[in-house]
């Protein structure tokens, strides 16, 4: 049997805590995939070659080669 009373403050913080955390996150992997695109293109312009930017940047083949 549960003896827990329901909080509705702390249950709107608790949500509005998880909100920010997962938008931290999806802000971060956002931030990483565009440095990532710029590194890709940084090193097209000084022609290294796709297999080892996608090696260093994580990015497929195809992201590479709309740059």
């Amino acid at each position: 049997m549960l003896i827990a009373e329901y909080d509705y403050d702390v249950d709107i913080a608790v949500q509005r805590e998880e909100e920010r955390e997962i938008a931290l996150k999806e802000g971060e992997a956002k931030g990483s995939y565009q440095k990532a695109i710029e590194t890709a293109k940084l090193m097209r312009t000084h022609n290294y070659p796709i297999a080892e930017i996608c090696t260093m940047t994580g990015l497929t083949q195809a992201e590479i080669e709309k740059l």
